[in-house]
């Protein structure tokens, strides 16, 4: 997903108020439809910090990784203090990103590559935060 961004509306998700339920949702919706054949959902950053939520492999053993994030109210994602600086350490992940706006009811898809871009629509701010309805004008 390199360099590549997307945005789509759905209501599929609006009873996904936090990121866990997003993600377990998202991945039953999508990941069995691309034919992965494991899904590894991590949830800590106890063994390296800043490491994506999922890992994918595909059944050429493709690994493929993906961070998770609902908005706030407001269209808001905020990144772990520990997240940004792994991305950039570990460019060749290839992380995408995969995020709710609760606002405005829309998934966004993005190389986490995109939030160091200046010029970026997902360019994080000082306080490692995204407004995805910024995003979408």
């Amino acid at each position: 997903m390199a360099n590549m961004t997307f945005c789509y509306k759905t209501k599929e998700y609006l009873d996904c108020k936090t990121e866990q339920p997003f993600k377990i949702k998202y991945i039953a919706n999508n990941f069995g439809k691309l034919k992965y054949t494991k899904t590894f959902c991590i949830e800590t950053e106890e063994t390296v910090a800043g490491f994506p939520d999922v890992m994918t492999l595909t059944d050429g053993r493709e690994a493929r990784f993906y961070e998770f994030k609902c908005s706030d109210s407001l269209g808001k994602i905020k990144f772990q203090p520990t997240q940004p600086s792994f991305y950039k350490r570990n460019a060749e992940m290839e992380v995408t990103v995969v995020a709710y706006n609760r606002k405005s009811q829309r998934i966004h898809l993005f190389s986490a590559s995109e939030i160091f871009k200046e010029e970026s629509k997902y360019k994080i701010n000082l306080k490692a935060e995204i407004n995805l309805c910024n995003a979408e004008v």
